[in-house]
């Protein structure tokens, strides 16, 4: 007779046998935590990416509402609706109340950009406001009628404007910043006139 079949049988586990679950729940966790932390940078980086978009395109459209604008006024006023034409500013007049001059409030408005702070400036009756964070460049682009590059204000008839936005963080894989450039025509409605 064999002494392991009169022992009655423990109902614990073997000191092999708890190894190799924890082993294996290691492993399993392991794998589980590798797949929690990409996620979770990818759904970091798309959320970046998401904020940089909308933040170029708020930009964007509020320029090119304003640059539409300018030149608007009476048929007695005389002013240029281009104020200011460089590559990284532009300064927009236009008589929104039509009272003969653009003294009045959003009347004259500057965009410039600031390398230093990487923003987007909007200045209207001498307060600079930020209206874009993480840009690193900002250009204007002025044409003539005929669609050939212009320095001369009154010869202006379209706007090119061309943003390249940055994410605010670096990509933690690659540590690169993600990218975006966005470019729009604009063709000031009064300015021919």
């Amino acid at each position: 007779m064999n002494l392991n079949e009169l022992r009655p049988r423990d109902g614990g586990f073997t000191l092999v046998e708890l190894l190799a679950a924890i082993l294996i729940s290691s492993i399993a966790m392991a794998g589980i935590y590798s797949i929690f932390i990409s996620q979770q940078r990818a759904f970091s980086a798309q959320e970046q990416i998401a904020e940089m978009n909308q933040n170029i395109r708020a930009a964007m459209d509020l320029m090119i509402r304003e640059i539409r604008l300018a030149g608007y006024k009476t048929s007695g006023t005389a002013f240029n609706g281009i104020a200011a034409a460089q590559l990284g500013t532009i300064r927009i007049l236009a008589d929104l109340n039509q009272d003969g001059d653009t003294l009045d409030d959003k009347e004259d408005i500057t965009y410039s950009y600031n390398a230093d702070t990487l923003q987007i400036l909007r200045n209207v009756n001498a307060v600079n406001s930020p209206i874009a964070e993480n840009i690193t460049s900002l250009n204007f682009t002025y044409k003539d009628a005929n669609n050939n590059a212009t320095a001369i204000l009154a010869d202006i008839r379209k706007v090119t404007i061309s943003i390249t936005a940055r994410t605010a963080y670096p990509d933690p894989g690659t540590g690169q910043y993600w990218t975006i450039t966005l470019t729009s025509d604009v063709t000031p409605r009064n300015l021919a006139l």
